[in-house]
């Protein structure tokens, strides 16, 4: 017999931010010398995951901003889909193909 256990993202790390009235789990990384920011809805079980990567010098208002730049380019972060990928330009974020 297969069990498939649906499990949500680990909670260590994270931080918790509420943003246009819906709770969002985020946590900054540095892969391969490059700071990643990794956002997921609170509430969903595998839903969509926003993945930015961002300069060297990070600003709070990034993480809002992103979320703004993502839902607005059809980020779905309460259903199933492959990673969403957008970096940080001078200018703002520019989705990653």
């Amino acid at each position: 017999m297969v069990f498939s256990l649906i499990m949500p993202p680990p909670q260590k790390g994270y931080k918790v931010i509420n943003h246009r009235d819906v709770q969002y789990r985020w946590i900054m990384q540095n892969r391969r010398g490059i700071n990643e920011l990794v956002i997921v809805a609170n509430a969903p079980v595998n839903g969509q995951v926003l993945n930015v990567e961002l300069p060297r010098i990070v600003s709070y208002d990034m993480v809002t901003e992103a979320i703004d730049y993502a839902n607005a380019n059809g980020w779905k972060p309460n259903e199933e889909a492959p990673v969403l990928r957008c970096k940080w330009l001078r200018k703002g974020f520019e989705l990653v193909v």
